[in-house]
């Protein structure tokens, strides 16, 4: 979660450091454009190395025989699961909250600066 809210608060800075006029909302529009490309990689990338962690344990327990409810309820797959719907949700949620705040404050830090050099 922490790479992608980089990449988007480094985003958003460089379009309103390109562009000092930006609106909050066109920053914030751009940042979620961002994250939502980067958004994917980052999901596909999350199920992939919790799913991989498990998945020859999944596969001993079904040449046994193993039921799958039986399976999804050990502890360690379960935990697995959990991280992978917990991850999940923790990117889908950064991405537009990151926007929104980036988009919000590096604005507002430019039209300080502009408003602040216009009084000296």
């Amino acid at each position: 979660m922490m790479d992608l809210a980089v990449d988007i608060t480094s985003a958003v800075n460089e379009v309103v450091e390109k562009k000092p006029e930006i609106s909050r909302r066109e920053a914030a529009r751009s940042g979620m454009n961002v994250g939502r490309a980067a958004m994917g990689t980052m999901t596909t990338t999350l199920l992939l190395a919790y799913s991989g962690s498990y998945i020859a344990l999944l596969m001993v327990f079904m040449a046994q025989g193993t039921p799958i409810d039986h399976i999804l309820n050990y502890k360690h797959v379960s935990a697995e699961i959990l991280d992978t719907i917990v991850g999940s949700f923790g990117l889908v949620t950064v991405a537009p909250f990151t926007a929104a705040v980036s988009g919000f404050l590096l604005t507002s830090r430019k039209k300080r600066k502009i408003s602040f050099s216009l009084i000296l």
